[in-house]
């Protein structure tokens, strides 16, 4: 689930304006609401309270969205108290204070969990001086090596912040102030900022605090309260990319479940990195596998519905599942699984399959099993117990309609089994809903690989041509599905797509060698350097220029059989703009620096190219005229922080400027 709280810590006093001092102004609180399907709310609500006192309540009795305002005393520490009724994955809010500020926001698929969750101080008039640190963006776990410091602040009084000092710490050991100056940040309005000192971690969980201080030179703002965030962090060797296992219960029967059938299909259209793995699990029918129905139904209270990694259950609607599928996968994971080998002997039916599963670090006391499913589509049958009831027959409950184009409100009820063809079922639990336990060690160790075989004769019934195996790495203690791969049984080599580079970290324009590390033999390459669905490169080992910014890595690999096996290596690249190497006096010369009209540069040697990056990494200058002295206009340039590239045939060297 991802929630965001743009206020992430609690006030638990009046701060400065006294102990004693009755406040009495009151001013509005509004929460507007959403419900993703559309029926209300189902019970939830978010209760508003000063101290003991219930203020009001807010609900949505039915629809898609509704709003309450909700009257509270200035300067009053109001606390929030969610009740989650039937669908809290349906529902969404944002709070927003007296000043009209939003100070909380909850997003699709993140309620809170039931009880207070958050606390906030009620401010009714923008008079002063106020910045908060509303959020301090780092990912919960992070590949060791150099780490960006990165937050944001808002400006929250009518006075603009036009300079702040911001420190951090790791594990209480602080860096350098860096100041960002020349700034003009208005009412309400945010700025993202990154330190420029990077952050050294290393393998294992941290604590990380962020400070923002001395505001406008002036030292503390009115609410020293909120100018602090903290984060715990865990520290890993490899970041491995996550693949969501959607479990769904559905039947014949169900006349409503002709929307789970949609839903499978269009994301296994619309998903084919291997990150989406769906599975209908079958109920009341001719494909019910009875441990694999009774497992799914601990989770689910109606059909259509379904369980993701065995942890959330979401309807199977395309407005629920793919949102909920997108946040899922976001998740970075402590271990992966991989089909690793395979054999399929047509003429006994039996099927060998090892999978393999790694760590990203090591880990003591754990408990890992490992499961298979064997899922089949394109399965026919006949006689009623086969038709699929549909409640979309007609019209009357809306279109629904499959990637393909067919409209199941074009469809009978129910629609003969004459006509049906049911996809992506889960047809046999090898190893049990719990998986096999004991195969991996309770002590893992970061790089080495752990592998199960497994060994099933397939049934003579089976299309061979129409079976993928999903090996699943179950968290034996929690029940959750840490990860998962799914491969045809049919089909050319298994691949194990891997690959390194020669560097990961440094300032923009980063110029990064990669190598193919893939195990098997490869037909093509496919690169994605910035994982916008486009291919980079279909070099085996390419060479690539990042700009500015932190990015995911994704090779895919095909076999000689057109298969493709995609791995992501997410945040695996950091290109900063903000690093500084220091500039050899002997070979360079600037001046002035700070500058407001013009800076003037003297190379020993002649330069070949000057660039200049802002803070945030945006190239705002390029010069590739060759001379030994060159004058640079700056005039039209933003007050603040640059970084200037300046190279020769023989050197390159980063050096930082002031604009003022």
């Amino acid at each position: 689930m991802k929630k965001r709280n743009l206020l992430l810590f609690s006030l638990s006093c009046l701060m400065f304006f006294g102990l004693t001092t009755m406040v009495n102004a009151q001013c509005d609180l509004v929460i507007d609401m959403q419900d993703s399907y559309g029926d209300g709310w189902n019970g939830a609500s978010v209760k508003v309270y000063d101290g003991s006192t219930l203020l009001g309540t807010a609900t949505i009795a039915n629809g898609f969205s509704g709003s309450a305002t909700i009257s509270a005393p200035d300067m009053a520490d109001i606390s929030l108290v969610w009740t989650a009724g039937s669908y809290p994955e349906e529902c969404s809010f944002t709070v927003t204070n007296g000043i009209g500020i939003d100070v909380y926001v909850c997003e699709l698929l993140g309620s809170p969990a039931p009880g207070e969750f958050f606390v906030f101080t009620n401010v009714c008039s923008s008079v002063g001086l106020d910045v908060n640190l509303i959020d301090f963006i780092i990912a919960p776990k992070v590949a060791a090596g150099d780490l960006e410091i990165t937050g944001i602040v808002r400006s929250e009084r009518d006075t603009p912040i036009t300079s702040f000092d911001v420190v951090y710490s790791l594990d209480g050991v602080s860096s350098s102030v860096y100041t960002f100056e020349d700034l003009d940040i208005s009412f309400n309005t945010t700025f993202e900022f990154t330190h420029p000192e990077l952050a050294q971690i290393e393998v294992g969980d941290h604590t990380i605090e962020l400070t923002v201080e001395n505001i406008n030179g002036e030292g503390a703002d009115d609410d020293p309260n909120n100018n602090t965030l903290s984060a715990q962090v865990l520290c890993v060797n490899e970041i491995f990319a996550k693949n969501v296992v959607y479990e769904e219960g559905t039947g014949t029967w169900c006349g409503w479940c002709p929307r789970g059938l949609v839903g499978l299909n269009t994301m296994a259209h619309d998903y084919t990195d291997g990150s989406w793995i769906g599975i209908g699990v079958h109920n009341g029918d001719p494909m019910t596998v009875t441990e694999y129905d009774n497992g799914v139904g601990q989770f689910i209270g109606g059909y259509p519905s379904g369980v993701m990694n065995r942890e959330n259950v979401f309807d199977p609607g395309l407005s629920s599942l793919e949102p909920a599928y997108l946040a899922a996968k976001q998740e970075i994971p402590l271990a992966k699984i991989q089909v690793t080998a395979k054999t399929w002997d047509e003429g006994s039916r039996e099927i060998t399959v090892d999978a393999t599963s790694n760590f990203a670090m090591d880990l003591t006391g754990t408990s890992y099993n490992v499961s298979m499913v064997i899922v089949e589509s394109g399965i026919t049958g006949t006689g009623s117990s086969w038709n699929q009831a549909n409640y979309y027959s007609g019209g009357g409950n809306g279109d629904l309609i499959d990637w393909d184009g067919t409209n199941w409100a074009e469809l009978s009820n129910p629609v003969p089994a004459a006509d049906m063809v049911y996809q992506h079922v889960g047809r046999v639990l090898v190893g049990g809903w719990d998986g096999i336990p004991n195969i991996i060690p309770a002590d893992v160790v970061y790089g080495t690989p752990y592998t199960h075989v497994f060994t099933y004769t397939l049934d003579d019934e089976f299309d061979p041509a129409q079976v993928d195996l999903v090996v699943m790495l179950i968290d034996a203690t929690t029940g959750v599905i840490a990860n998962a791969a799914e491969v045809a049984l049919e089909g050319g080599e298994i691949l194990s797509p891997a690959f390194s580079a020669d560097v990961v970290n440094g300032l923009a324009p980063l110029e990064v060698n990669f190598t193919d590390e893939t195990v098997g033999t490869v037909a093509t390459w496919s690169w994605d350097f910035d994982m916008d669905g486009t291919e980079d490169s279909n070099e085996q080992n390419p060479t690539f220029i990042f700009e500015g910014g932190d990015f995911d890595v994704s090779l895919t690999v095909t076999n000689e059989a057109g298969e493709g096996f995609t791995t992501v290596m997410e945040n695996f690249i950091h290109s900063s703009g903000v690093g500084v190497n220091e500039i050899a006096e002997s070979t360079f010369k600037l001046y002035p620096n700070p500058a407001s009209d013009v800076i003037n540069i003297q190379s020993v040697n002649a330069l070949t190219s000057i660039k200049i990056w802002s803070i945030s990494g945006q190239i705002v200058y390029t010069n590739e005229d060759s001379s030994n002295l060159q004058t640079i206009d700056v005039s039209s340039f933003k007050k603040g922080v640059f970084f200037m590239e300046l190279s020769t045939e023989t050197e390159t060297q980063i050096i930082k400027i002031a604009i003022d």
